[in-house]
């Protein structure tokens, strides 16, 4: 690696702090690029080097001519631009508040519409996928998605599992269209294709960006450090660093990637070996590609906190790469000959073990005819995966073939403990066993890869050898079979139900697929009439029956809606079905979404009512303000008026105030309703497929706007409100 090469092509200080996050790229006359950030609680600035000054709400800064600052009444949560108006090119700057979102036209100085948004907003993109082929306003929610049109009309709604915290748009299922690809802070990334969620990927941490590469490939950022390149839907490549990545962008050649300490590095595209490396004064806000400079090429634009600004151009980074010119060896450059002075000194060292090892197997020890450190050339590592119904875990065993055994154990796996990835497990020289068990407890229903790496030797062995497998834990792992009769469910007040044309020999196949069995599933006869599951759950204890009729009658019946819905899309995946309908009877989800409708209603009254308190306290201190003031010039009784005018405007702003928490507590709780009310709409709209999912989450929508309970149990019971 080399840093001194890498050189910023341009460089300017905005004099404001800029909040990380909240910052963008736009051409307010459809020409120019403007760098747009939050520098505050409410104040936004606009750098225009090739423009004029900004007139209208803008105002010109005081700390530099080049910036206008746009002064709001709330906080400034996301920002984005894109070209929402029909009629022209401009860019259109979306602002978003906590609770609404504001489409301003920065060079005719109007606003184009203003929108509440109950649920929040996170992020905010401008673009357009599948059907909806004019340029939208999409907002990210705490537990939605929502499309807007330039008018402000919504164009789509939908729900998701998890808080939105990065989106873009991307031809996801290469079909000439692209789909809105939805990252949340539930660990997921999600594909919407025309207001329909066609596939999921299950990842490590919360998303909190994601960039598009190319046609077939983009690249993703978690919350614990992760970055990555996903391709055609496939993992190709990821790697992990202590700090959080900001921005992910392509970026001549490679993928840049700006961390939060202000590190931004340049990483191979197939690998993600890092080429190049460059360290800023201060931690990062921001990373965009644009032209910046109005030479026809985008530079990559790193803004760091303290407003510093910093160009690299992407000719300059490629040949960079290659560079093969005689420079001085830098503190990179010695790094690196260092470590690979390390690897030969570890090869080396491997080399005489395996020397060693051969000496001694040649001449064994004369107390012991069995060598300290070879091993028989049959040892082979064995790995079995057991229920433990009694710890509510996965049992990992682990052991050999033969009179050797394992000294300590590495695993790596995604998600499943809950201090990183990573566990070691090295028991006392008292403490070993012929077997060696490792406990996992995967908190979601995903298929896992167990990596296991295995010191391997004798008991009184000096050196080991290192066995590596790799096992997979099917999706439903977590659940094992109930032979027990008397244990069998013995209640339907929750299932859900449906009509497949499947032979039950399938069935069975993808029973043994999905589930973690000790023994296969299998047909009681060529002729069965049906097939028959009762499972528990390891987590919870409760119980999973499934029931498959020759006639293609299905019935799940367990009391978690979540759980059914992932069996659902789980059939329906293998069996490559692409509409399923079905109809389902989930008492605590009913009773539980009564509730929230009603929580959300109680809160919209209470943030009206509020609102209008508000309002009236503020029009008597505008009122009683000019009344004191007028009073003070008067003689000395006047000025007793005065101090009790003062008096009832201390009053009412402390009244203000104590109204001002109670609406934040308001809005906070309404926002918790409205999120388990979007969950159980979400897994409401999983126990169908296709065009019957999709049903589910328009007649919905319109259910919540109508405040209609009753609407929306009938949508959960049979898909639709009649």
């Amino acid at each position: 690696m080399n840093v001194s090469t890498v050189q910023p092509v341009f460089k300017l200080e905005l004099n404001h702090k800029v909040n990380p996050g909240i910052v963008t790229l736009a051409k307010y006359d459809g020409t120019h690029a403007c760098l747009t950030a939050s520098a505050g609680y409410d104040k936004i600035i606009i750098h225009h080097p090739h423009v004029g000054a900004i007139t209208g709400r803008a105002q010109i800064s005081e700390n530099h001519r080049e910036i206008s600052e746009l002064n709001l009444s709330q906080a400034v949560i996301a920002l984005a631009a894109g070209p929402l108006r029909p009629d022209t090119n401009r860019d259109i700057l979306l602002i978003g508040s906590p609770t609404q979102i504001l489409a301003y036209d920065v060079h005719d100085n109007s606003d184009l519409f203003f929108k509440e948004a109950p649920d929040g907003v996170n992020v905010i993109v401008a673009g357009s996928f599948g059907k909806y082929t004019k340029t939208l306003a999409i907002v990210g929610g705490n537990s939605s998605v929502l499309g807007l049109t330039w008018e402000g009309n919504e164009a789509f709604w939908n729900v998701v599992g998890g808080k939105v915290t990065a989106m873009i748009t991307f031809d996801f299922d290469r079909d000439g269209e692209s789909e809105l690809i939805v990252g949340s802070e539930d660990s997921f990334i999600r594909v919407l294709k025309n207001n329909q969620f066609v596939a999921e990927i299950a990842e490590t941490g919360p998303v909190v960006c994601l960039s598009v590469i190319s046609d077939v490939r983009f690249a993703y950022g978690l919350a614990n450090g992760t970055i990555g390149i996903y391709e055609d839907g496939v993992r190709l490549w990821r790697v992990k660093s202590k700090q959080n990545a900001i921005s992910l962008q392509w970026s001549g050649e490679a993928l840049a990637c700006c961390w939060s300490n202000g590190r931004v590095d340049w990483r191979d595209g197939s690998s993600g070996r890092v080429l190049r490396r460059v360290q800023m004064r201060a931690s990062a806000a921001a990373m965009l590609l644009a032209d910046y400079r109005a030479l026809g090429t985008p530079d990559l634009v790193c803004v760091s906190v303290r407003g510093e600004v910093l160009g690299y151009s992407p000719t300059q980074e490629s040949s960079g790469f290659n560079d093969t010119t005689k420079n001085p060896a830098t503190e990179e450059d010695r790094l690196a000959i260092t470590e690979l002075l390390n690897k030969k000194q570890a090869l080396m060292l491997e080399l005489q073990h395996y020397e060693a090892n051969a000496a001694s197997a040649v001449m064994p020890d004369l107390e012991d005819d069995r060598p300290t450190t070879a091993m028989p050339t049959n040892t082979r590592l064995q790995v079995a995966v057991v229920h433990s119904l009694d710890e509510g875990c996965l049992n990992l065993a682990i052991s050999t073939n033969n009179e050797t055994i394992v000294r300590a154990a590495l695993i790596l796996a995604e998600g499943i403990f809950e201090s990183g990835e990573t566990l070691a497990r090295h028991p006392p020289l008292s403490q070993i066993r012929p077997i060696l068990h490792v406990p996992l407890h995967p908190p979601r229903d995903v298929p896992v890869d167990v990596h296991i790496k295995a010191l391997v030797g004798y008991p009184n062995s000096e050196q080991y050898h290192i066995f590596e497998m790799t096992k997979q834990l099917p999706r439903f792992a977590m659940y094992t079979m109930n032979y027990n009769a008397t244990n069998r469910i013995n209640y339907n007040s929750s299932y859900v139900t449906f009509q497949i044309t499947e032979r039950l020999q399938r069935i069975c196949i993808w029973a043994n697929q999905n589930f973690l069995l000790e023994n296969e599933l299998e047909l009681n006869s060529e002729d069965a009439k049906e097939f028959h599951v009762n499972l528990t759950c390891l987590r919870d204890q409760s119980t999973l029956d499934m029931n498959f009729n020759v006639d293609g009658n299905v019935k799940i019946t367990t009391s978690d809606m979540r759980l059914a819905g992932d069996l659902v899309q789980s059939l329906a995946v293998f069996l490559n079905l692409t509409d399923l309908k079905s109809t389902a009877n989930f008492v605590e989800a009913e009773k539980k979404l009564r509730e929230e409708m009603e929580n959300a209603s109680q809160a919209g009254e209470m943030r009206s009512r509020l609102a209008a308190e508000t309002a009236e306290r503020a029009q008597l201190i505008t009122a009683l303000l000019p009344a004191a003031q007028d009073a003070a010039s008067y003689d000395f009784n006047s000025r007793k008026e005065m101090l009790n005018r003062y008096k009832e405007v201390v009053m009412l702003n402390e009244e203000l105030i104590a109204a001002c928490h109670v609406r934040r507590a308001t809005q906070e709780h309404a926002v918790a309703s409205l999120k388990t009310l979007h969950t159980i709409l979400q897994q409401a709209a999983r126990l169908r497929v296709g065009k019957y999912s999709k049903a589910v989450v328009s007649a919905s929508r319109n259910a919540v706007k109508e405040n209609n309970v009753e609407a929306l149990i009938k949508i959960i019971q049979v898909g639709e409100s009649l």
